[in-house]
Parts: structure tokens; C-alpha cells; sequence
């Protein structure tokens, strides 16, 4: 197992790529990063000549096989980006010429018939060093060469949205630094050191406050008014002559204050001092958008994607990716609106409703019956209310789904157990299907079954 073993796989996989010719099904996960890879392979694939087909899906659900045993047949090539690992027996028998994975989660068994590119089976962390949109970018240069180079934002976009960037000052390691050394070398990527609100230099910091969801500002995310009252109790002045004014805008001195005063708010709201610190550090700039383009920052287009993709608007998030602009930016933002309303509103809940119980190793969050909410931002839920929850417990987000109820897993640090196993082995015991990495995970169960679900795992980590 090598990082030489992975590249020689990776220009297996592209030679078998190249061979398929035609047409090709691109299937994919619906967040952010799934989004992205989607993006880079279809950009790819069509420069070679080939027709493409986008799916999005939530999961490999009995559903979502039915779908693709229905769609694969038609297709030389079916190429599944950030799912597929832990169902590779299955994907076998999809009845296409040449079925490609690419995915960063925990693999499953090995099955003949499907080309896997899976870093963890070359001892590459999967969860931390590249994800499902990296492996994407570094196919498309096996298959393109340096002309690939121009994905390479799309990939860093990709690697942000699900959290990978947990180097030293919160910059992107392993396998995802290469993608942002190529994109810097080829000058379209720039790394700076800021504070890491949301389109913090492109609009005005009281917008930007209001808008940051990751992390959430008590207080402040979703209320312009509310983060307004703290730019002037912690002494920065938010407008200038009766103008707003952007992040960029500030000293020094003022972005120190603003930083210290947003860690000493998020450990004051019960964040780790790991998470408080998120708001300082590294912050990617992708140089083609333009200065007032949401898009600009690496992470705020990351957010903006998978805001879209949780919303089902899943050919608008691919527009995006494929480069589409104009009007299909100015509804992409407005549907990040809506999501960020909804998310305020699930925070509400958990603040004024009976939807959190905690267990002796869990802690359940329960938004079943509220119908504002989808299957799709239970991950974003349990990603943005993982740092309320103390003692080391997991927590288990659920939320109602057309196949039964979907569950989304997170654990901090020093928990026993990898979460991605954990999902997959008790979905299997109720009927239902799970995994995912080692501190986040989901399954989809039957909604009789989610007691006994729950149960199982509570009993999985006091046994563990």
C-alpha cells in the first residue's frame, strides 16, 4: 500500500475510462463535494467525446439500485463518484461494459467487474487527506494532463466542503495540498490567512456574519440585526460614512478583535476550542470569479453547493460546476437563502422544543413529523449542532425520508468507535443501509425500526 500503488491504479482505471468511449452515466452524492466531483467528470468526460447522463442520489438504497439497474444498461461507462465502496458486489451486476468508482469512504468487500479507485486501500486517510471531488480532479489528469489543472479550484472546493481542511491553521493536507499547489502554480488558486465568515470579502461583514453557518453564530447566523449589536460591542465599526463595509476593509487590529471575540462567543455557546478556532486560518480564493462573486471564496462556493444540492436543486449545483453563471448564480443564491431559513428554524427547535434526548452514549436529535425539513440536511444538522453535544457522545440527527428515516452521525474526537462502521453494521441489522468515515456517518433505516436502531448502537459503544 503506497501513494505509488494509488497513481498506478488511478492511470489503470483512466486507460479502462478512455477505452469505454460513448456515452457515460455519472452518478454522485448530493453534498458538496459529491456535487463537484460530479461537475469535474462530466467536464472531462465531455472533452473526450462522451454523451453524459447526471444522477444524483442520496444513497445506494434498494431505490437508488433499482434506478441505476434501470439506467446502467444503456451506458458503456457508469462512473459513481463519493458512494459505491461498501456496495461494490451490487455495483457488479449493474449489467454496464465498465463501472468505475471513486469514493473516500470505508471500503467493503472487493467484487470483480468494478474498476475502484479508493485511497484507503492504498493506506491513504480518505476522510482527511483527499476527497471524492480530488480523486475526480486527479482522473481527469491521468486522462488529460495538464489541461486538467483548470478543475483544480472545483476540487479544493470539493475537498472544503466536507471538512478536510485540517492541517496546521486549517489548510488542506495530503493528497488535496497537491491539487492546491498545482491550482496556485497555475495561478488560479490563491491561500491566504483570514478570519472565515462567509463571503467575508465580497460582501458587507454584517451580511457576512448573518450568513455563516459553519460555524453557527449564536445570536448572529440568520440575524443581520444581531450580528450588527456585536461588530459594536466588541468595538468594530460596521459602516464607514454610511456604507457597509466587507472584512477586506478592515485593519489589522480590527480583524484580531473580531476573531477573539467570535472564539470567546462559539466556547461561550459550548464549541471546543478546536472548533472555536475555526473562524482564523486558511481561506482559499479562487482567482477566474470575480471580487464580488459569491463564488470567489473556495468555501463559500462550497457552501453555496451543497445549500443547492440539500435543496434537490441538484442540476442547478452541476450548472454551477460545469461554469454556468448569470441567472443560474442569482437562483443558486436565493436558494441558499432558503436553506439557511430552514436551518435557523431546525436550530429553533432544538432551542425551544423537546427534539434533543440524551442517552448514556448518544445523544438523539429528533426532527421527525417536521415537514420544513428533507433527508438531505440531516448531515448539515448534525454537522452544525455536533459541537452542543458534551461528554463524548455521538449524535444521531434524524429526520423523515421516502424510504424510512435518515440518520446522520457525528463524534468528536476520542470516541471508541469509527462511526462509518458503526452506521453500515446497525442499518444492517434493521433492514436498512449505512457507513460513511470515522467520526461522521448516516444510514437510512425503516422508520419501525429506528428504536431498535438506536438501541443498537447505544449498546454497540457501552459494550465498546
Amino acid at each position: 500500500m503506497s501513494e505509488e500503488g494509488f497513481f498506478e491504479r488511478l492511470a489503470d482505471v483512466a486507460s479502462k475510462v478512455e477505452a469505454a468511449g460513448g456515452s457515460a452515466l455519472v452518478v454522485s452524492h448530493y453534498d458538496a463535494d459529491g456535487l463537484a466531483a460530479a461537475s469535474i467528470l462530466a467536464r472531462t468526460l465531455m472533452k473526450l467525446g462522451f454523451a453524459i447522463h447526471v444522477v444524483v442520489l442520496e444513497q445506494l438504497t434498494p431505490a437508488g439500485f433499482a434506478r441505476l439497474e434501470k439506467l446502467a444498461p444503456g451506458y458503456p461507462l457508469v462512473l459513481l463518484a463519493d458512494m459505491g465502496s461498501s456496495a461494490l458486489p451490487q455495483l457488479s451486476k449493474l449489467g454496464a461494459e465498465t463501472v468505475v468508482v471513486l469514493d473516500h469512504h470505508l471500503p467493503g468487500d472487493r467484487a470483480e467487474g468494478v474498476e475502484e479507485v479508493n485511497p484507503h486501500r492504498f493506506g491513504i486517510d480518505g476522510s482527511r487527506e483527499v476527497s471524492s471531488s480530488g480523486l475526480a480532479y486527479l482522473l481527469a489528469r491521468e486522462l488529460e494532463g495538464e489541461r486538467a489543472v483548470e478543475l483544480a479550484p472545483l476540487a479544493v472546493v470539493g475537498a472544503l466542503g466536507d471538512r478536510q481542511d485540517v492541517g496546521k491553521g486549517f489548510r488542506l493536507i495530503g493528497l488535496n495540498r497537491r491539487v492546491v499547489e498545482e491550482g496556485i502554480e497555475a495561478g488560479l488558486l490563491e491561500e491566504r490567512v483570514d478570519v472565515r465568515v462567509f463571503g467575508g470579502g465580497s460582501r458587507p461583514l454584517v451580511k457576512a456574519l448573518a450568513y455563516t453557518t459553519d460555524p453557527f453564530l449564536p445570536g448572529i447566523t440568520g440575524d443581520e440585526g444581531g450580528a450588527l449589536a456585536f461588530l459594536k460591542s466588541v468595538g468594530v465599526e460596521p459602516a464607514v460614512e454610511g456604507r457597509l463595509r466587507t472584512l477586506n476593509e478592515l485593519d489589522r487590529e480590527e480583524k484580531r478583535r473580531l476573531a477573539s471575540a467570535l472564539v470567546k462567543l462559539l466556547l461561550s455557546a459550548g464549541y471546543s476550542v478546536q472548533e472555536a478556532e475555526r473562524v482564523y486560518g486558511a481561506t482559499y480564493v479562487v482567482v477566474g470569479e470575480p471580487q464580488d462573486s459569491p463564488l470567489r471564496d473556495a468555501r463559500e462556493f462550497a457552501q453555496m453547493l451543497n445549500a443547492v444540492g440539500r435543496m434537490g436543486a441538484f442540476e442547478l449545483a452541476v450548472a454551477l460546476g460545469l461554469g454556468v453563471r448569470g441567472e443560474a448564480l442569482l437562483k443558486a443564491a436565493d436558494i441558499a437563502g432558503q436553506y439557511r431559513s430552514l436551518l435557523a428554524r431546525a436550530f429553533k427547535c432544538v432551542r425551544e422544543e423537546s427534539v434533543m434526548k440524551e442517552a448514556r452514549a448518544c445523544v438523539v436529535v429528533d426532527f421527525r413529523g417536521r415537514d420544513f425539513l428533507n433527508e438531505r440536511m440531516s448531515g448539515a444538522l448534525a454537522s452544525l449542532l455536533l459541537p452542543y453535544v458534551k461528554g463524548g457522545k455521538l449524535l444521531l440527527v434524524l429526520v423523515d425520508s421516502p424510504e424510512g428515516v435518515k440518520v446522520s452521525a457525528r463524534a468528536k474526537e476520542g470516541l471508541r468507535a469509527h462511526v462509518g462502521e458503526l452506521m453500515a453494521e446497525a442499518a444492517k441489522r434493521v433492514g436498512g443501509v449505512g457507513g460513511g468515515h470515522e467520526s461522521a456517518g448516516g444510514a437510512t433505516v425503516p422508520a419501525d425500526k429506528v428504536d431498535a436502531f438506536v438501541e443498537f448502537v447505544e449498546k454497540a459503544l457501552l459494550s465498546g
